[in-house]
């Protein structure tokens, strides 16, 4: 992951790895947290992530963290989500 973890960037990297990691596609997982696919997929690509959207996403995902969606710190996730995480991608470090 490049250095600068605060861009959008880095940010819709991360919210692909916790798409992929709770239901694989954009369609399951879009249906599951309750958000349409077009406007995920804009954060995907890099728009900026909404607070209210990254809100969401900490009430729906056990153990997510908006350290983690915005910031990058993983070091606040549940060991179980971290290594999910970890599994989809090894570059996953605070």
């Amino acid at each position: 992951m490049p250095e600068n973890l605060l861009s959008n960037e880095n940010v819709a990297e991360r919210l692909k790895l916790v798409r992929k990691a709770v239901a694989g596609t954009q369609t399951a997982f879009c249906k599951r947290i309750g958000i349409e696919i077009p406007r995920w997929n804009n954060f995907e690509r890099g728009f900026p992530l909404s607070k209210s959207v990254g809100i969401l996403l900490v009430q729906k995902i056990p153990g997510l963290t908006l350290d983690w969606l915005f910031l990058g710190k993983a070091d606040g996730l549940p060991l179980q989500l971290r290594d999910e995480l970890e599994s989809i991608t090894p570059q996953l470090q605070p």
